[in-house]
């Protein structure tokens, strides 16, 4: 016989009474203004920092970006020819191996 669960009544698909929705509304928006309240004030900061990072670090931080871009760049290049070398290897192989079934 099959245990019937009894569902969330906001409809979350949850069991009911983990999910806290027969809680009053005032208190769910108050906790998602709270969480809210907390993200901003963290990307304010984020931004404060941002600037200052970028007055007293940004030309070699711009020097480094652009070794890593050229280097990775080269990196990628390199990947791309391999795989070609791959593909070309895998192709010339599959084309001897059907031409030798065939006899």
């Amino acid at each position: 016989m099959e245990q019937e669960t009894t569902q969330c009544p906001c409809g979350s698909g949850m069991n009911e009474g983990c999910c806290d929705c027969t809680i009053d509304p005032v208190h769910h928006a108050t906790k998602m203004w709270s969480s809210a309240f907390f993200d901003a004030m963290r990307q304010a900061q984020v931004q404060r920092l941002q600037k200052r990072i970028d007055a007293n670090f940004g030309p070699t931080m711009d020097k480094v970006a652009d070794v890593i871009v050229e280097s990775f760049g080269k990196i990628w290049q390199s990947m791309l020819l391999q795989a070609e070398a791959k593909q070309e290897i895998e192709s010339k192989l599959q084309k001897i191996y059907s031409e030798t079934s065939r006899k």
